[in-house]
C-alpha cells in the first residue's frame, strides 16, 4: 500500500516501458475509487473517468510526459519540472513527471534533478524509463525503483499480431505474421510497424514475399541457397546471391545478420536436435534446418559463424561493401575445401595403425615434459652474486691504438716547368677607383627570383668553389695601378693557356651632376628627370645596372 515517489523502468526499446508509465499514472489519478486503481478505465469502457481519457489522449496537465532526448538542456528541466514541481494537482490526486530516455540528460541536468528527487514534494511521483541503463548516474538510480524490462518472446508477438489481423479485418498467411514476428527482434512496437509498412505495400492476401519485399529482407530462398552453395563449394552460386541482393536492393548487412541467424539455428540443431524451445524463432523451417545441417559439422559452423561475423563488421565501415560481401562468401567456400584438424590427426593416427610406426614423441611424454617444466618453474633460481673490483681495471689492449708510420724508398719528384702565365692586362681597363656604396643607403630588396637563385646557387657551388687563380699576382696589380680613364687590352699569351676575364667600360656620367629643385605640382616628365640627375639614383642605376620605368610622387 506504501507508494514510491521515483520509479525507473529499464530495457529494450518497443517492450512497453512509456505504456507501462502511462498505466501506472491511471491508476494513481483513476477517479473511479477514492484511492489508487489496480484497474483503471480502458479506452473500450462505456464511461471512462475524465483522467483516465485524458492521460490515454496526452493531454492531462497533471501528467506532464517529456522526451529528453530533446531537452537535454539544464533550463529545460527547470521549466518542465522544477517550476511545477511545487504546483499542487489541479484535480488528479498525484502529479506524476514522466521521462523517456532519460539517460539522454546532461551532468548538470541529472544534479537539477537530484535535488527535486532526492526531498520531493508530497503528491509527486516521478517515472523515469530509459534503454541504456548504465548510462544513468548511480545518484539517480539509488533513489529509484529500477525495473527490468525484458524483451518478448516471439510467439507472444505472433498471438499479438494475429489478433490484430483479426480485429481489422487483414488478411493474412501465419507464415508471413511469423515472418513480421521475427523482425520486430523482441520489440512489439517494431513488430507492428513492419506490420503497418507489409500493409501499405501490399495488395490482396499478404504473404511471405510480400513481407520480404517491403521489409528489404533476403528472404528464405537466397539464405538456403547461400548455405547449399557452402555446401557444395559453389563459389559461382555465392557471387549470384550477390548480384540478387544488389539488383533488389537489400541492405547487405542485414543479409549477413540473417545469414548469421541461419548459421545459429543450424548448430543449435546439431547441438540440442529439434529443441522448441532454443529454436522457437528459427527463420527456417524444421526440416529444411535439418537437411542443411547434415551437410556440416559442430566446427564447420564454428568457423562459417565467426568468418560471417568479421564480414558483417567489416561492412560497416566498407566503402565497397558489395565486393567485401563477394569476398567474405567465397571466403566461406574455401574454408570447406579446407580439411579439418582433426580429420587429418585421425588419418595420421590411421597410417601410423596401419603400418605399425610409433610416433617419434609420444603425447603422454610430452605433457610429462611440460608438467616436469613448471615443476621447474616453481624453484627460484640461484643468482650468483657480480664481482666487485675496487682498484681501476687494466684494458688487455688499448682502444686506440697509433697507427704504423709509412715511409717510402723514393724521393718526390722534381717540378721543373713554371706554372703558364697571367694576363693581368684587364686590371689597366678598371676605373680610377671601385665606387663607394655604403650600407646605409642602399636597402635590400625582397625579390623572390633573385633569392631563389642565389640559395640554389649557394647550394651547388658554395662549399664548392675553386680558390680564385692568381690572386696574388692581381693582388700586387691593384696596389701599383695609377688613376687613368682607360688602357688598350693586351694579351701575353694564347687562347688557350691564359684567362681573360670580361672588361668592363666606364662609366661616362659626370660625378658632380645638379640636383634639380620640384615645383610643388611637378608633372612625370620633371619627375623622371628629377630621378636621372639625383646622385644617389644614379649610384644605384650604377650598381645594379638598371634603368628608371617609373616615377611617382610619394603621398
Amino acid at each position: 500500500d506504501r507508494l514510491h515517489h521515483a520509479y525507473l523502468f529499464a530495457g529494450a526499446r518497443g517492450v512497453g516501458k512509456t505504456t507501462t508509465a502511462r498505466l501506472l499514472a491511471k491508476a494513481l489519478n483513476c477517479h473511479k475509487t477514492d484511492k489508487p486503481n489496480i484497474n483503471p478505465c480502458k479506452t473500450t469502457d462505456p464511461d471512462p473517468c475524465p483522467s483516465c481519457t485524458e492521460i490515454a489522449e496526452s493531454r492531462s496537465i497533471d501528467v506532464l510526459e517529456f522526451d529528453a532526448a530533446s531537452n537535454t538542456q539544464v533550463d529545460k528541466i527547470r521549466e518542465i519540472i522544477l517550476e511545477n514541481i511545487n504546483i499542487t494537482p489541479a484535480r488528479d490526486r498525484y502529479r506524476v513527471f514522466i521521462i523517456d530516455e532519460v539517460h539522454m540528460l546532461s551532468t548538470s541536468s541529472f544534479n537539477a534533478l537530484l535535488k527535486t528527487v532526492e526531498e520531493p514534494p508530497p503528491n509527486v511521483v516521478f517515472i523515469m524509463a530509459t534503454t541504456e541503463l548504465h548510462k544513468v548516474p548511480e545518484t539517480i538510480t539509488s533513489r529509484c525503483q529500477e525495473f527490468m524490462f525484458r524483451t518478448i518472446p516471439q510467439p507472444k508477438i505472433f498471438d499479438r499480431l494475429k489478433l490484430i489481423a483479426e480485429a481489422e479485418k487483414i488478411d493474412v498467411s501465419e507464415p508471413a505474421l511469423r515472418e513480421l514476428a521475427r523482425s520486430g527482434e523482441g520489440s512489439m512496437r517494431d513488430a507492428q510497424s513492419n506490420f503497418d509498412q507489409v500493409i501499405s505495400f501490399s495488395t490482396g492476401t499478404i504473404g511471405v514475399d510480400d513481407v520480404t519485399r517491403a521489409l528489404g529482407m533476403a528472404g528464405r530462398d537466397v539464405l538456403i541457397k547461400s548455405v547449399q552453395a557452402i555446401a557444395d563449394k559453389d563459389a559461382r552460386s555465392q557471387l549470384d546471391v550477390v548480384e540478387h541482393l544488389i539488383s533488389e536492393g537489400h541492405d547487405l548487412r542485414n543479409y549477413c545478420r540473417d545469414l548469421l541467424s541461419v548459421i545459429r539455428d543450424l548448430m543449435v540443431h546439431k547441438v540440442a536436435g529439434n529443441a522448441e524451445v532454443l529454436l522457437d524463432a528459427a527463420m527456417l523451417e524444421p526440416s529444411q534446418t535439418e537437411q542443411l545441417a547434415a551437410h556440416f559439422s559442430e566446427s564447420d559452423l564454428l568457423r562459417i559463424f565467426n568468418a560471417v561475423a568479421e564480414t558483417e563488421t567489416k561492412l560497416k565501415d566498407s566503402t565497397q561493401p558489395r565486393y567485401m560481401l563477394e569476398l567474405g562468401l567465397v571466403r566461406l567456400v574455401e574454408m570447406r575445401r579446407l580439411t579439418p584438424m582433426d580429420k587429418i590427426l585421425e588419418r595420421l593416427t590411421a597410417l601410423e595403425t596401419k603400418y605399425g610406426i610409433a610416433p617419434e614423441i609420444p603425447i603422454e611424454s610430452l605433457l610429462a615434459e611440460a608438467a616436469s617444466a613448471e615443476k621447474k618453474t616453481l624453484i627460484p633460481e640461484i643468482v650468483e652474486p657480480f664481482p666487485v673490483f675496487s682498484g681501476p681495471i687494466e684494458p688487455d689492449e688499448p682502444f686506440f691504438s697509433e697507427p704504423p708510420l709509412e715511409t717510402f724508398d723514393d724521393d718526390p719528384p722534381e717540378i721543373t716547368s713554371a706554372p703558364a702565365p697571367y694576363d693581368l692586362s684587364f686590371v689597366e681597363a678598371l676605373p680610377e677607383r671601385p665606387i663607394e656604396i655604403s650600407a646605409d643607403r642602399l636597402e635590400h630588396y625582397e625579390h623572390p627570383t633573385l633569392d631563389d637563385a642565389f640559395e640554389n646557387k649557394l647550394y651547388f657551388a658554395g662549399d664548392n668553389l675553386a680558390p680564385f687563380a692568381a690572386a696574388d699576382e692581381i693582388a700586387a696589380a691593384f696596389s701599383t695601378i695609377k688613376p687613368q680613364a682607360a688602357a688598350a687590352s693586351a694579351s701575353n699569351g694564347s687562347s688557350t693557356s691564359t684567362f681573360k676575364p670580361p672588361v668592363f667600360e666606364p662609366d661616362d656620367e659626370p660625378q658632380d651632376a645638379e640636383v634639380l629643385t620640384l615645383r610643388d605640382n611637378p608633372t612625370e616628365e620633371e619627375l623622371l628627370a628629377y630621378a636621372e640627375h639625383h646622385p644617389l639614383i644614379r649610384t644605384v642605376k650604377r650598381a645594379f645596372r638598371a634603368n628608371i620605368v617609373e616615377v611617382r610622387k610619394a603621398d
